[in-house]
């Protein structure tokens, strides 16, 4: 006995030939969101970072001058300047402009951690020194306590930026040892001149630095 041929659903045909179409184009979705780079995790990190830094650029001229108003003559006279005095430690933001133009991403990064991770200790030194010296400038001593916690967010954001990017973090041991303390009066005063100096100085490199990791990490 012959067996009937089922007649074919021409709507249930339609539909399985629509079915590879359908799964070619879902495969061609895959393929373009795997060929598609991912945003790169730190940028908006470093966007926030380069904003932190340009908040700070104005608010360390104001520390500057503050604490050099408040330590009386030669630092509060007219004009006062002493670009050629160093302390031992403290870090010079000064740099040849082509090395630094072209200095890759890690290195930059390692620069300004190791730097603000110095400034970290020295910035708690000159709040002492301050506080011995001068008690009653509660301004500067305000300003130079929010300069380290913003010393310590900048910290941290660098520390974020960098294991995003897979650049090794070398945790800074502290620059300073107990001794820092014995000096007199007046090398304080000193000590904490190039502090404030160099930390401005710092804080204008960051804001170029970042500048340009902004532009190559847009958020």
């Amino acid at each position: 006995m012959e067996r009937e041929e089922e007649p074919c659903d021409p709507d249930l045909q339609g539909s399985e030939e629509q079915e590879i179409p359908a799964q070619n184009l879902l495969v061609s979705l895959v393929l373009v969101q795997l060929a598609r780079p991912d945003p790169n995790p730190s940028a908006t990190t470093v966007s926030q970072t380069y904003n932190l830094a340009r908040l700070l650029q104005a608010n360390t001229t104001k520390l500057l001058n503050t604490y050099l108003n408040a330590q009386g003559s030669p630092f509060s006279d007219p004009g006062f300047s002493a670009l050629g005095l160093r302390w031992a430690g403290v870090p010079v933001a000064s740099f040849p402009f082509l090395a630094w133009r072209t200095m890759g991403d890690a290195e930059r990064l390692a620069q300004n951690y190791g730097a603000y991770a110095t400034f970290d200790a020295f910035l708690q030194l000159v709040w002492d020194d301050q506080d011995e010296l001068c008690p009653d400038c509660s301004e500067l001593l305000a300003m130079l306590g929010t300069a380290r916690a913003r010393t310590r967010g900048l910290l941290a954001n660098l520390t974020s930026i960098m294991a995003a990017m897979g650049i090794p973090v070398t945790l800074a041991t502290d620059p300073l040892t107990s001794e820092a303390a014995g000096v007199g009066a007046f090398e304080k005063k000193c000590r904490g001149y190039v502090v404030c100096r160099e930390f401005h100085g710092w804080v204008d490199r960051t804001v170029r630095d970042f500048t340009l990791l902004k532009a190559k990490y847009p958020a």
